[in-house]
């Protein structure tokens, strides 16, 4: 058994999670907009004199107000709307009164919400947000019915999503930092190869840009077009990377104007990233970039820019006309049609939820586990012998997540920042008046707080809610003290409960990381052939084909690193390969990737070009070397070996007998990296060879 640092992994984790403050992520403006609806409902209800739906608005007015200030989605009236309307559900179905029947529909509930939930990011914060209605709806139904109930929670939603609108609307400002996202991401890769031109991908982020982007309906034209520019940005990048690669050693001049390229590249797009997101953006004098490349010894000996460098200043030229468009703002707005949108969107989602319809996905392993602990949980609560049992089932479902690492981080902030609300809650109990005007002063007060502090620190947005919550619903005449004791024992409990039970029915990532890897080695395999079918019969090249293959390997890389890094704090060992095994790995077939993507970086985006001879040959023997791998990954019996240096010799022979002037950039290429690709791929498989007993 090898030793997991896991453990001490863990505690690292949790004890920055509680000491974790970004107030760069603050939104004040949005935190006081949603902050005045809730304001905004609880004058209204003052003013109809405190009916008995009013608490219930004023909940779906909380509610609301947390999905517009949800991190990572877009400031819009969309998410309040869709929060309100599953609250609403929620309401509906936490006010059934038998027990059993309760239990059941909460199970149910959770798996439902769970599993949809994993479609889209949105999707899981809406769903996550609105289900603690069904916990509270014993509360907020007391003294009026169960359908007016549900209705003032869909208007506290429908509310907030009319205070979204108000201005100032940034209407794109998330669309905005996306896109930026993406460049940064482009920007930190053409950095890392400024110094190393072998350096892995590290393409999470420019995925998951990507992918946010392309599910918009609706984006200005210049954010749409630069979307679609990013591959021919990294196209730039790996092809001025590769020519620095190719330099000779010796020759430190032309190996630093490569270097100082890619440099001056990372800066630009980190500038324009800035522009596009910055209140005032900074001005660029690209004179005096040209200036400071040009003065390079190389570049004064020859007079002129090689073709690489050229081809990315180009590029970065175009991004940087897209920055100004997107920055002045104007520009066409482009928007498929409304219901051919949905449709298709509809169709990817219930396409992914039939993908994940099998026992050994780990979503459905996730939505089982939730609704079991969500079930045990709602048992307890109803058999506790107070009026606070409902914050176990609560405090479990906020902090159960699909991973160990996210559990045991969560529920121990929570916990803690929990049990210090309801403290402080308890406290100021005593203390303020009980007027109502004073209590609403107070209930806006933590939810100001809340709204303030939810992007920069979960300890205390998990305090400010517990006091939102003690001041709205569960402030009554017991004795504050015994009440803050008995909300931070159920609060414990219902954290305990969700760690305890991930433990005892867990979904280790450390398990998966074998078969993640291997999905990821066929992902290259697919993307190598198309590359070297594009250099052997280049008018049968797809570029959408390609784009998916691309893309394919984008999101099978970015699911292995985060299985990853959540096994890094998983305290278990075992059979198969660790994070550390698989991450060596992936990093060997990353060289490759690289300098596979140098090679297709070779031929233009709709370049005519003759077939090179031999490519087939080498093309075949690098399937059956990915094929061994992916076996390898999967601790399978691989099929037998290919001789990758014979395959490679072979190849070198017959570029090197072609006399085509028009082709030796590409030959040159291909026989430099395809010996790149061999020794990367001989690493890996050596890494590999070892996990298999």
């Amino acid at each position: 058994m090898r030793n997991n640092p896991g453990v001490d992994e863990s505690f690292r984790r949790v004890g920055d999670d509680l000491r974790a403050w970004t107030p760069g992520e603050a939104a004040p403006v949005l935190a006081v907009r949603a902050a005045c609806g809730i304001a905004v409902v609880m004058a209204a209800v003052a003013l109809l004199d405190h009916p008995g739906w009013g608490q219930a608005a004023s909940m779906g007015a909380w509610l609301g107000g947390v999905a517009l200030l949800t991190p990572g989605t877009r400031t819009g009236p969309s998410l309040p709307l869709l929060v309100g309307l599953a609250g609403a559900l929620g309401v509906v179905l936490g006010a059934i009164e038998q027990p059993i029947v309760l239990v059941a529909a909460a199970a149910a509930y959770a798996f439902t919400l769970t599993f949809v939930g994993s479609v889209t990011h949105v999707a899981g914060v809406t769903f996550t947000v609105s289900g603690i209605m069904f916990f509270l709806a014993e509360h907020i139904t007391t003294g009026t019915t169960v359908a007016l109930a549900a209705a003032a929670v869909l208007a506290g939603g429908v509310l907030q999503a009319l205070m979204a609108l108000l201005p100032p609307y940034f209407r794109w400002a998330e669309d905005r930092r996306t896109l930026a996202e993406a460049w940064l991401a482009l920007a930190a890769e053409a950095e890392a190869l400024a110094s190393n031109p072998n350096a892995p991908f590290d393409t999470e982020s420019l995925h998951e840009a990507a992918r946010e982007l392309d599910r918009r309906r609706v984006l200005p034209a210049a954010i749409l077009e630069a979307r679609r520019q990013i591959y021919a940005v990294s196209a730039a990048i790996g092809r001025t990377a590769s020519a620095r690669a190719r330099a000779d050693a010796q020759d430190r001049d032309t190996v630093a104007f490569y270097s100082e390229a890619l440099e001056m590249a990372a800066r630009l797009l980190t500038h324009f990233a800035g522009r596009i997101t910055a209140r005032r953006p900074a001005d660029l004098d690209w004179d005096d970039l040209l200036a400071g490349l040009s003065q390079n010894p190389m570049a004064t000996a020859t007079g002129t820019m090689p073709t690489e460098i050229g081809g990315l200043l180009r590029t970065l030229h175009d991004t940087g006309g897209f920055a100004e468009r997107i920055t002045a703002g104007g520009d066409a707005v482009v928007a498929d049609p409304a219901l051919a949108h949905v449709s298709s969107t509809a169709r990817q989602a219930l396409g992914q939820l039939r993908a994940r319809l099998h026992r050994r996905d780990p979503v459905i392993h996730h939505a089982l586990r939730r609704a079991g602990v969500i079930a045990l949980a709602m048992t307890i609560g109803l058999l506790w012998p107070t009026d606070h049992g409902y914050w176990i089932p609560l405090t479990a479902w906020l902090v159960l997540q699909a991973d160990f690492s996210g559990t045991l981080t969560r529920g121990t902030t929570r916990a803690v920042g929990t049990i210090g609300g309801v403290l402080l809650a308890s406290l100021l109990g005593l203390v303020i008046p009980g007027d109502q005007v004073w209590i609403s002063l107070t209930i806006l007060a933590f939810a100001l707080v809340a709204y303030l502090l939810r992007p920069v620190s979960m300890l205390v947005f998990a305090a400010a809610v517990s006091g939102f919550t003690v001041f709205q619903i569960d402030l009554t005449g017991e004795n504050p003290l015994l009440g803050a004791l008995d909300r931070g024992v159920c609060t414990v409990a219902g954290a305990a409960l969700a760690i305890g039970f991930y433990v005892l029915v867990p979904t280790w990532q450390t398990r998966r990381l074998g078969d993640l890897l291997g999905d990821l080695v066929d992902a290259y395999r697919d993307y190598a052939r198309l590359v070297l079918d594009r250099q052997a019969h280049p008018d049968d090249y797809d570029r959408k084909t390609m784009h998916a293959a691309i893309d394919q390997v984008r999101a099978r890389r970015a699911a292995l690193t985060q299985a990853a890094d959540q096994a890094k704090a998983e305290p278990i060992g075992g059979p198969g390969p660790l994070s550390g095994d698989v991450l060596g790995a992936e990093a060997a077939l990353s060289r490759a990737a690289r300098a596979l993507v140098a090679v297709n970086a070779t031929l233009g985006r709709d370049e005519e070009a003759p077939g090179l001879a031999g490519v087939d040959d080498f093309a075949d023997a690098l399937d059956s070397a990915y094929m061994r791998l992916a076996a390898l990954a999967r601790s399978a019996a691989p099929p037998r070996g290919v001789d990758l240096s014979d395959a490679t010799k072979r190849l070198d022979r017959r570029l090197g007998a072609i006399e085509d002037r028009e082709t030796r950039t590409r030959r040159n290429v291909l026989r430099w990296e395809s010996d790149n690709v061999v020794d990367a791929l001989d690493d890996a498989a050596l890494v590999m060879t070892g996990w298999i007993d």
